[in-house]
């Protein structure tokens, strides 16, 4: 009897901790653990994590169903300097850095990074051996950013989510990694890869064109025989528990402890202490305000906590010590005998405490310079009573920034901003503060934490696992079972049309373009069929190259993927009707540019398209300079009629004519009877030729990569013994219906 399906969480750490004193198990903070815990689920579920200590281990494999039914915890034991090596000395030194866009000191190590990949490695077996095919396997964050593939190539049928929950930068940033492609091919293995903001997936999507040369939608990125889908999945907190445990008698207490009699402005910043959260630019931000503003020296005050991180690490103790001076320099220029313009909190503080100073803020001011997305703004908005309403003051390069449409919101490194936003806070209406505050609590309470989670389960499960598209039938002879019966029927009844890419089918290619070689026996294989059906050749060559060689042939010629189009005898016919002089003389300019400073490439210029061919060029160099061009182009003609394709070593700009599936479907539906079309080629540009195919239609890949179409041919061998046979099978439907005839 086969199991159901189960689910499996992956993080950093387990849900759960031991109490050092006590022995007890808690329950572990933060908005994953909530998110996660909080999940409806009737079946029994795991969760896997590292574990530093075996006995810490033991307990929580153990009794971690004490705190949540179903639940099975799966520490996974690791050595405490391989722990320290891959959390510390890559995660946190490296991936955490340069996401968040510090680049000056986010440092590589490639011994470092191969106890990273061991760690991945190790995880992945871990799950593996838990999980079964058809299982859930939900991976969370910048830890495993090789588990995708490590999972996927073992068992396919796994279903593989990843969530980032850290910014992803865009491709001028990203591509600092030494291993920025292991990780791209890394994460494209997944089903369903989440990031809280779009801008995060554009930047991935982006990544995965410039460095990867996938083409992709917005939702959607086709990698060989996997689909990948993506997504923005902002993350929210526990909404309602949140608000109730705000509004408890215990924190209305404390709240009125911390009012004090003399009216005064409070801004609160509640902050872990970390490069990221822009701390010193809060500081001078808020220096700025009693600089420029001087009438509210004595009616404002700053309330900054910080919560001790990473203590030991020397740029943490550098930061602290700038924090520090900071504050030192603005309690001594502003601070009088009745007035205390900022105090400063350096620990971690209790929970109702928390709460307590969020409902006593008249102003919460948030300065990250990046932000996955900022739970700290969601919990401010959350604990305000609506009637006694502050004001959120929020960096604009936050997550929640996207979702908080309320918030007044800030360039942090502009001191003169968070001035006239501090300002500005102080001086807004209660009526407007109210009416703010109760539109951004109404939209955070329509999505929990917990609806969080669902929605991106939900939309993992039920995205079927990718078609294997290796599973194409062989191609054999007509008298052969493998051959489609309703290809021949249709063949019989009214014959058909053939379209044959040109490269690689009739050409041997060679490394320039202009120099191919005619492979004959094809090339009369198809003469020979020309009676039978009619013969197109596609092609993304140019009019004067297929003239040149096929001018005297029987067949249909289609020039630069199907825009131009000349049946023997005619003149050719243009199907371009966009607009070329929007982007042809500025691309061409642009190639030509590059051209002349990559040594041995050459631009080959067409009338609606353009290659930039560079595979004689010095490798790095030349990779260097394709990605600029690539993304430069990309950026630049992004709303122009033209498509930009980077394909090994060339860049194509083309017309959006200049399509091979365009072409078919103009064929199609211009037929006035329906002729039955095979489709034959080998590139993977053919893929979008094979898919646009509908109705009475056969797609046949030539070669052994993954592909979409119906059938095979091994090779370019078997592909002429394919033309042949269909010339037996005509030749023998005439000997029949002569033999009828008689």
């Amino acid at each position: 009897m086969t199991s159901k399906p189960k689910r499996i969480f992956v993080s950093n750490r387990l849900p759960f901790h031991v109490d050092a004193k006590s022995g007890n198990l808690n329950r572990g903070s933060g908005g994953l653990v909530s998110a996660l815990l909080g999940v409806s689920l009737e079946d029994p579920f795991s969760w896997m994590g590292f574990e530093t200590d075996p006995a810490t281990a033991e307990i929580l494999r153990t009794r971690g169903s004490e705190i949540k039914n179903n639940l099975q915890c799966h520490p996974v034991l690791l050595n405490k300097e391989l722990y320290d090596t891959y959390y510390d000395g890559v995660a946190n030194d490296l991936i955490w850095p340069l996401f968040h866009y510090e680049t000056s000191i986010a440092e590589f190590s490639r011994p470092k990074w191969e106890k990273y990949e061991y760690v991945n490695q190790l995880m992945a077996e871990e799950i593996l051996r838990v999980a079964q095919d058809h299982d859930t396997v939900w991976v969370h964050d910048f830890h495993f950013l090789l588990l995708p593939r490590l999972i996927k190539k073992i068992n396919p049928k796994i279903k593989v989510g990843f969530f980032l929950h850290i910014p992803f930068p865009n491709i001028e940033i990203f591509r600092h990694l030494p291993v920025a492609e292991q990780i791209l091919k890394s994460l494209s293995h997944a089903d369903l890869l989440g990031f809280h903001e779009h801008s995060y997936l554009s930047h991935f999507n982006e990544c995965i064109k410039t460095l990867l040369g996938v083409e992709s939608t917005l939702y959607k990125a086709h990698f060989d025989s996997h689909t990948l889908h993506l997504g923005a999945y902002p993350i929210s907190i526990d909404t309602a528990a949140f608000k109730t445990r705000s509004s408890s008698e215990v924190v209305h207490s404390l709240t009125n402890t911390y009012r004090n009699s003399k009216e005064i402005f409070q801004i609160l910043g509640i902050d872990r202490l970390d490069y990221t959260k822009g701390l010193e630019l809060k500081l001078r931000g808020f220096q700025r305000t009693l600089r420029k503003y001087p009438e509210l020296r004595g009616k404002i005050s700053l309330l900054q906590v910080a919560v001790p991180s990473r203590q030991k690490v020397p740029y943490y103790i550098k930061i602290k010590e700038e924090i520090d001076r900071l504050i030192g320099n603005i309690c001594g220029e502003f601070a009088t005998t009745d007035y205390t313009p900022l105090q400063y909190v350096f620990n971690s503080v209790h929970e109702e405490t928390l709460m307590a100073l969020y409902k006593r803020a008249d102003a919460a001011l948030v300065t990250s310079k990046r932000d996955g997305m900022n739970l700290v703004a969601m919990e401010y908005v959350m604990a305000q009573d609506v009637q006694t309403a502050g004001v959120l003051v929020l960096s604009e390069f936050t997550g929640v920034a996207s979702m908080l449409a309320d918030a007044v919101t800030i360039n942090p490194w502009d001191v003169d901003c968070i001035a006239d936003a501090i300002h500005t806070a102080y001086r807004m209406p209660l009526t407007e503060r109210k009416a703010r505050m109760a539109n951004m609590q109404e939209s955070l309470s329509k999505y929990s934490a917990t609806q969080w989670a669902e929605k991106f389960l939900d939309d993992l499960e039920k995205n079927k696992t990718s078609k294997n598209l290796n599973s194409c039938c062989q191609l054999l002879s007509p008298s052969s079972d493998q051959w489609p019966r309703h290809l021949l029927y249709h063949l019989q009844l009214s014959g058909g049309r053939l379209i044959v890419d040109l490269d690689g089918m009739l050409n041997e290619l060679q490394k320039r373009p202009d120099v191919s070689m005619i492979l004959e026996q094809m090339r009369n294989a198809l003469d020979n069929l020309h009676e039978e059906l009619e013969i197109y050749i596609l092609s993304g060559r140019s009019k004067e190259y297929l003239e040149t060689h096929f001018g005297d042939s029987h067949f249909i010629l289609a020039a630069e993927h199907g825009a131009f189009c000349k049946k023997p005898g005619h003149v050719w016919k243009n199907r371009i009707s966009s607009n070329l002089s929007l982007w042809y003389e500025e691309i061409c300019t642009a190639m030509k540019a590059y051209a002349a400073r990559v040594p041995f490439s050459s631009v080959e210029v067409k009338e609606a398209s353009l290659l930039w061919h560079f595979d004689q060029s010095p490798k790095a160099f030349a990779e260097t300079q394709a990605r600029r061009l690539n993304q430069e182009l990309k950026a630049a003609f992004a709303n122009e009629p033209v498509t930009i394709h980077r394909n090994g070593t060339s860049i194509e700009a083309k017309a959006i004519e200049c399509n091979k599936a365009n072409f078919a479907r103009w064929l199609m539906q211009n037929d006035a009877s329906e002729i039955f079309t095979i489709c034959i080629g080998d590139e993977r540009s053919d893929e979008e030729l094979f898919l646009s195919l509908t109705g009475k239609s056969l797609s046949i890949k030539v070669g052994t990569e993954a592909t979409s179409a119906q059938y095979r041919l091994q090779n370019q061998k078997q592909t002429l013994r394919f033309f042949e046979e269909l010339q037996n099978f005509f030749e023998e439907l005439h000997y029949q219906k002569r033999d009828i005839h008689a």
